[in-house]
């Protein structure tokens, strides 16, 4: 005779085990998505223009500090203004804003340019600034007197570089654009534009021989990781390397003072083979840093504040569970602004990263390559 309560028993530990058999991996994973929004995170690739409560209220609800961004991209007033609001946001909420300054482009080639760069980036270190910004209008955009395109190694920045290594700051560049920029713009056969490039042409050097290769802007980079080995060098946009980790990968294993951020450029990873890029982040674990380059600009109605909140929102829980999970889920952006976006027509699946690889792009690497983010957090 059977005895009733054996069955019972048997029968439950049974449900217990199969529950616990069925997707041992992808409820760990979940787990690790969990841990992830429960721990302290930097983007340190953002953009916030004004101060701003909404930008408080995400940063502070899931757990984030940004590390805000100037750029010398609108002249030497935006300039100005970027480094004042930068400098004012860290000073009244160092809890959540570290920040990054530039310098001014104006007047590069006119006597007395780079003594007056040299003063104002060691008062914005003497003002809590814990890197200097240079953007891709060096190499893609300002001409030498004598027509040439000034890169990156060239002669003049040397001096910045210097002072950057001697104040143990740190440099992020963003050099050059992806590879497609040097390729057709894609716009549909109904006149839509549809890549960054088809509405920024001036950005778009296909068939535009007198403008810089790729690989003159790329060498240039690396000539100056390589020529300043104590300066620590953090590749914007994932170096505009995006395109292939073996890329990334090949210059991490030459030059120890190399990293790079994701900001704008997680897209390019989910396009890429998934083993191929998850073996990437845990050999090269201490070398890559979270960012999204979204944040706030002057003057915001409160329509576009709803919307920016919530695409700053999903863009992190989105990446999140890219990096966290093994989950399938719709690609693309589901917020483009007010143009309707379509719907995502395939799927990709998440890197499901050990927890501690991830605690190094969202903290730890941030504390080696930006000392002094983590001030008042």
């Amino acid at each position: 005779m059977v005895n009733n309560s054996c069955i019972s028993w048997s029968f439950k530990l049974g449900i217990i085990v199969i529950a616990c058999c069925i997707h041992p991996f992808a409820i760990k994973a979940e787990s690790h998505f969990e841990y992830l929004k429960s721990i302290k995170k930097f983007d340190v690739h953002a953009h916030v223009r004004a101060d701003e409560v909404f930008i408080r209220e995400v940063l502070e609800k899931d757990n984030w500090k940004y590390i805000t961004v100037c750029v010398a991209s609108g002249g030497a007033e935006s300039t100005l203004s970027q480094r004042k609001i930068s400098r004012q946001l860290y000073e009244k909420y160092p809890r959540f804003y570290a920040w990054v300054t530039t310098f001014d482009v104006e007047g590069m080639f006119e006597p007395g340019w780079t003594e007056r760069v040299l003063k104002d980036l060691k008062t914005d270190f003497a003002n809590g600034a814990i890197g200097v910004k240079v953007w891709k209008n060096i190499g893609m955009e300002i001409q030498k007197p004598n027509g040439e395109y000034i890169q990156l190694d060239d002669p003049l920045f040397k001096p910045i570089w210097n002072l950057i290594t001697q104040e143990n700051k740190t440099l992020l560049a963003h050099m050059g654009e992806p590879l497609h920029a040097w390729m057709p713009t894609y716009i549909t056969e109904d006149g839509i534009p549809r890549n960054y490039w088809a509405t920024h042409p001036e950005y778009s050097f296909y068939d535009k021989p007198d403008k810089p290769s790729y690989s003159d802007i790329i060498s240039a980079a690396d000539t100056v990781v390589r020529e300043n080995p104590n300066m620590r060098y953090v590749g914007a946009h994932l170096a505009s390397l995006e395109f292939d980790v073996a890329e990334l990968a090949l210059r991490m294993d030459k030059y120890p003072n190399f990293a790079v951020e994701i900001g704008g450029r997680m897209r390019y990873l989910m396009w890429q083979a998934r083993g191929k890029v998850r073996a990437f982040f845990i050999k090269y674990q201490d070398r890559i840093m979270y960012g999204t380059d979204l944040g706030a600009s002057a003057g915001m109605t409160d329509a576009q504040r709803v919307e920016r909140k919530l695409r700053i929102e999903q863009r992190n829980d989105h990446f999140s569970r890219y990096l966290a999970t093994d989950d399938e889920f719709p690609f693309g952006d589901l917020l483009s602004g007010e143009v309707p976006v379509p719907e995502p027509t395939y799927s990709v699946k998440g890197l499901a990263l050990p927890e501690t690889v991830l605690k190094k792009i969202m903290y730890d690497n941030v504390l080696k390559w930006f000392p002094g983010a983590e001030v008042s957090y």
